[in-house]
């Protein structure tokens, strides 16, 4: 067997591989970029706030879909992140899906600044409802 020696871009079949993985877990995954609130996120994720996985969601509209009692406390806890004065990021609130089914949600993140790569907060979202009943 002879072995091509070009470069091959891998992320895509390793992007499907994780994706497995988290839809296994019920574990969403996320990153949201700091300078622009670019936010990347896995299908899994998608599926946990009620998008189909061809959506392509925004964090302003993953904040629309937090219930107002839980949204200050979310920004807060963001804020508490991104300035170091918190190390991680951890927080409980609800959110409305676009159903109107209302769910409890746990996320975590960490920040993350690869070299030459902007700053971000890389994290995961579980849906914790069945936990809270």
């Amino acid at each position: 067997m002879r072995l091509n020696h070009r470069t091959l871009d891998l992320s895509l079949i390793c992007d499907g591989h994780w994706d497995v993985v988290f839809n296994q877990l019920g574990l969403g995954f996320w990153e949201l970029s700091l300078p622009t609130c670019t936010l990347r996120s896995s299908t899994s994720f998608k599926k946990i706030f009620g998008y189909p996985a061809d959506r392509v969601l925004t964090y302003e509209t993953i904040l629309g879909l937090i219930l107002p009692e839980d949204l200050d406390r979310v920004q807060d806890d963001i804020e508490l992140t991104v300035s170091n004065e918190q190390g991680i990021f951890h927080s409980v609130y609800r959110i409305r899906r676009p159903d109107g089914e209302i769910r409890w949600l746990r996320a975590d993140a960490i920040m993350s600044q690869p070299d030459g790569e902007s700053l971000k907060l890389v994290g995961t979202t579980l849906d914790i409802t069945d936990m809270k009943k």
